[in-house]
């Protein structure tokens, strides 16, 4: 399974640790030690998707459990339907493109830092929100850091042209990713569904 490279310091941080742990502890402490190694080890994991055939689908851009679907507003999408993720700790972190397109916009907005299974309620929350022209419209990704996750990484810049499925960035450790799309997309996932990232369908274009 491939590693992230990101998740390489940790490891080397942990491995260090278990290192003296097996350097100077019995049995006990060195089962102790590899724990962390193993835990870091799996949770910066970058397994390959498969991504679905066919025109006019939005892929999850996160593995997770679906914590919200409903019908909103937004200023530069119009109306539509949002949809959130909710990635925990034992969720796969690597986040892809929902749609291809051309990125417009990568912005940073600083905020809180509350649990992000909370949905709505994690609004103030600090993110990276990133806008997607598609031929049917703008689509609005946000990443959303939570109350361990402190760290989001986007790769992604403005006039980028990405492709669906693609790895984009992460979040370190347990988040949130929201998606907006327009009238127009139905969609396709209800709350409390397991998801997968560049694999799951979110929603499907209907006009």
């Amino acid at each position: 399974m491939n590693i992230r490279r990101e998740g390489y310091p940790f490891i080397a941080i942990a491995s260090a640790v278990f290192g003296l742990f097996f350097l100077v502890g019995g049995a006990v402490l060195r089962v102790i030690g590899l724990v962390p190694v193993l835990f870091v080890t799996w949770f910066f994991r970058d397994p390959e998707r498969t991504v679905p055939a066919g025109e006019g689908l939005v892929v999850s851009p996160a593995d997770g459990e679906v914590i919200e679907v409903f019908e909103t507003t937004e200023d530069r999408v119009g109306p539509g339907t949002k949809v959130a993720v909710f990635m925990s700790v034992f969720s796969v972190h690597v986040n892809r493109i929902p749609v291809s397109g051309t990125v417009l916009d990568v912005i940073y907005k600083p905020g809180a830092f509350k649990v992000a299974s909370l949905g709505k309620k994690t609004e103030a929350n600090e993110r990276m929100v990133i806008y997607i022209q598609t031929e049917s419209g703008v689509i609005r990704v946000d990443q959303v850091a939570g109350l361990v996750a402190r760290r989001i990484v986007c790769w992604l810049k403005p006039g980028q042209q990405v492709v669906q499925g693609e790895r984009f960035g992460l979040i370190r450790f347990g988040s949130l990713l929201e998606v907006w799309v327009p009238t127009g997309y139905k969609a396709a996932c209800e709350r409390g569904e397991t998801v997968q990232a560049g694999q799951s369908i979110l929603a499907r274009r209907t006009s």
